[in-house]
């Protein structure tokens, strides 16, 4: 056998391995985001962080979080900016409550479910990641018609609900939490 074709098939069998990798962690971020709510939102949230691709189980709940992180935190400091520039006192006062809203979940909620995520307390962190969903639904029922920033709630909204059935697979199914997921993490 010619030395180029050994190194050809040596080559060959290294790469199959991590084509099948690759394909696995797809299927990951497919089934995952399956037994959310909102696959669309899931698997475009999930597959813009590269890190996805790569990523098990706990991986995609921490990428996720970070995510959600990314999206309060843009959509507090947009409220900042609505509320420095109204002259309206009704304005103002909705907009400062939405501000105490989303920046409980910048401030504690998040961190709490990154450190809880982190120490495998998976009920904290999905119960930190469901919590601001109540936030956004308090500031967003402040408003009787649709605001500056209502495209942006729905989103949190939605990625939260992502987030932490991320963190507790729904339908009885796998959870972080679950005898499985700390045997494979363990």
């Amino acid at each position: 056998m010619s030395p180029l074709l050994l190194l050809s098939l040596i080559l060959g069998s290294l790469a199959t391995p991590s084509l099948s990798i690759s394909e696995d962690k797809e299927d990951l971020i497919q089934e995952t985001c399956k037994k959310t709510r909102y696959f669309a939102l899931c698997n475009s949230s999930l597959k813009s962080d590269p890190r996805s691709s790569n990523a098990d189980l706990k991986g995609l709940a921490s990428i996720s979080i970070e995510i959600l992180h990314e999206k309060v935190n843009g959509t507090l400091t947009f409220i900042i900016g609505l509320y420095k520039n109204t002259r309206n006192p009704e304005l103002s006062r909705f907009y400062g409550s939405c501000i105490e809203d989303y920046g409980t979940s910048v401030r504690r909620l998040l961190p709490e479910a990154v450190k809880a995520l982190g120490s495998k307390d998976y009920a904290t962190a999905k119960n930190d990641a469901a919590a601001v969903t109540s936030y956004i639904d308090a500031c967003d029922q402040l408003f009787a018609e649709k605001t500056p920033f209502s495209d942006r709630n729905i989103i949190v909204h939605d990625l939260s609900l992502v987030t932490s059935t991320i963190i507790d697979r729904d339908e009885g199914t796998l959870c972080l939490g679950g005898a499985a997921a700390l045997r494979s993490w363990g």
